[in-house]
């Protein structure tokens, strides 16, 4: 009628020892190597064997089946390793949602249409799941703005931002490579012979980053290219990287789209 005096025992807490051992056997479970986890936790693979020892002696069962050349886990030593990472992952996530109690409110974000488009909307899942308690407020434009007036957080923009405006940071930095089909370039033998740009219609977008780019790439490489000539202007960056096909030349390509640089203000 009643439980025996082996199923009504309480769990005594765990020791710092008994701590540092459950972690042991948590990365040999993990790998299933000894030699792993020595590497992992900077130990000797005889250290690692001898606190897996000693727990599995308090525990009372064995955690691992020993052959000559592998491990492999028991029944017992796969209770265990559930346990473990349910209880890591609980923990990690009690950990992630205090810090995200910390950072609530909203975040006004202002940059250019093709910044947001081609840089930002792509992070934004990973942000909303790290910070689930922040309202995102994302505005866009085309000028560089004066922040407290139009209640904006952070700015992003690309190109130099005037000296002393803002409390600006580089977050990134970009190169200048001219782009176009293979189509485009085969027609205007452009292959080797960068100079041959002169006959092509050339792409530019002055108004996201305030710069005459393809000049800055002429007079690098000393072409002395008339980049006014024959060209087409655009006010968004990601638009200059789709022409009609095999009709005009060389948008400018990058990482982004290969600006001289890109800052943050805020």
């Amino acid at each position: 009628m009643f439980p025996s005096k082996k199923h009504s025992q309480r769990a005594t807490p765990l020791t710092s020892y008994q701590f540092s051992r459950l972690h042991t056997f948590e990365c040999v479970a993990r790998h299933l190597s000894f030699a792993l986890a020595a590497q992992e936790l900077s130990i000797t693979p005889s250290a690692v064997s001898h606190r897996i020892n000693l727990l599995e002696k308090e525990l009372g069962f064995l955690l691992f089946q020993r052959f000559h050349r592998r491990i492999t886990l028991t029944p017992e030593g796969e209770r265990m390793q559930w346990a473990l990472d349910s209880s890591f992952n609980t923990l990690n996530q009690e950990i992630l949602d205090i810090k995200n109690r910390e950072l609530t409110g909203t975040l006004t974000l202002y940059s250019h249409p093709s910044l947001v488009q081609c840089l930002l909307l792509p992070r934004i899942g990973d942000f909303i799941a790290q910070h689930p308690t922040i309202h995102l407020n994302i505005l866009t434009g085309q000028e560089i703005i004066n922040l407290a007036n139009r209640g904006v957080d952070l700015a992003m923009y690309f190109g130099k931002l005037p000296s002393g405006r803002h409390l600006d940071e580089a977050f990134m930095q970009e190169s200048m490579v001219p782009i176009c089909t293979p189509q485009y370039a085969a027609a205007y033998n452009l292959y080797d012979a960068p100079e041959n740009l002169a006959h092509c219609t050339l792409l530019h977008d002055r108004y996201n980053s305030g710069e005459d780019e393809w000049q800055t790439w002429s007079q690098h490489f000393a072409l002395g290219l008339d980049t006014d000539s024959k060209s087409m202007e655009f006010d968004r960056s990601d638009l200059q990287c789709w022409p009609p096909r095999g009709t005009l030349a060389s948008p400018w390509g990058g990482s982004i789209w290969c600006r001289t640089g890109s800052k943050a203000a805020s």
